[in-house]
């Protein structure tokens, strides 16, 4: 800049020059001025959410916008929270491989892990636990195979729809499931094992996750298919037409949310901690779901304190058996005939 106004004091032409240099000056100072203007302004903040696809509605349409609202009225601030949505186990993988989530609402603590080898998040990190959901089987109108347990879904003939163990935590529960009820009442592990083995043997398609499943259910495919609870009773809520048949003895399910650490900042984190902290408080079921547990609550409700304790350790815990129950949609609304005998 000095430079070129010696240039220009020397030049006979020098206010042309002058002129230039004050324009030059101006510009510079404009941009600058802009740029400090921008950084300035209040720009809402983003938080990204994985999450296990049975959870988007739940998500998207209540606890989203419920949260974002809240936290715009407490700190003044704009909050868009943005979700990404599929098998628990495939989010885990590209978590580490660099996605930007800032929290991961999974359905397997074992998907933590893996988030902690990967130094996504803190290794004293402990994920908190959202909820719990039994598996059960889902069958066409009627249940016209008549099942009322695990071991009926290897019955000759059946058309059985899965989630892929590979991908998704649903397919990883219904497994436990299918093996751990027939161990629960042999405690014989080859027994169990002839049990997995005679269910997989109707495996007529494998879907990437719980809801991928669901999918291909609703699209005719299959007779029955191993899911979680508060799915399938979404499902009715949407009116598709199915029944839900809670097996004497199945598997609570146990839905987790952890921060990402790796990702998200110091000036990130206390609107992220106050989500997770509020996930702990909000229903990831659909309405009617405790009603609907008449008959079956009282004795799950006991083992939660067991299955938290449990959790920790990554070990599976099955509920007592209470008598097969199946769960009929009736214009909006669920009944579920009981067997007298287990009343």
């Amino acid at each position: 800049m000095i430079q070129l106004l010696v240039r220009c004091i020397r030049d006979r032409d020098w206010r042309c020059h002058v002129s230039r240099a004050l324009g030059l000056a101006m510009l510079i100072a404009v941009v600058i001025y802009g740029r400090i203007a921008m950084s300035s302004a209040p720009t809402p903040n983003c938080m990204m959410v994985y999450a296990l696809s049975t959870q988007e509605e739940a998500l998207t349409e209540s606890i989203f916008p419920t949260f974002e609202k809240a936290w715009e009225a407490e700190t003044g601030h704009e909050l868009n929270i943005k979700g990404v949505f599929g098998p628990s186990g495939t989010l885990a993988g590209q978590i580490n491989l660099g996605a930007p989530a800032d929290v991961a609402i999974l359905s397997n603590a074992q998907h933590v892990t893996q988030l902690k080898i990967g130094r996504r998040v803190r290794r004293k990190a402990q994920p908190e636990v959202l909820g719990y959901t039994p598996m059960v089987i889902v069958t066409r109108p009627g249940n016209p195979a008549g099942i009322s347990e695990f071991a009926d879904l290897a019955q000759p003939g059946l058309q059985l729809l899965h989630p892929d163990p590979w991908s998704s935590s649903a397919g990883e529960w219904a497994v436990l499931a299918e093996y751990g009820s027939a161990f629960l009442e042999s405690n014989d592990r080859a027994a169990s094992v002839i049990q997995l083995e005679a269910i997989w043997s109707n495996l007529r398609l494998l879907g990437p996750s719980a809801r991928a499943t669901m999918t291909l259910f609703e699209l005719g495919a299959g007779d029955a298919f191993v899911t979680y609870e508060h799915d399938a009773l979404l499902a009715q809520e949407r009116g598709t037409p199915l029944e839900v048949v809670v097996p004497p003895r199945t598997i609570l399910a146990s839905h987790v949310a952890v921060i990402v650490d790796d990702n998200v900042t110091s000036a990130e984190r206390p609107a992220v901690q106050a989500f997770v902290d509020y996930l702990q408080f909000q229903p990831v079921e659909p309405a009617g779901f405790q009603l609907n547990r008449a008959g079956f609550e009282d004795r799950v409700m006991l083992l939660f304190i067991f299955n938290q304790q449990l959790a920790v350790q990554n070990q599976p815990v099955f509920a007592e058996p209470v008598g097969p129950q199946i769960i009929r949609s009736t214009g909006g609304r669920h009944q579920k005939t009981i067997p007298p005998d287990a009343e």
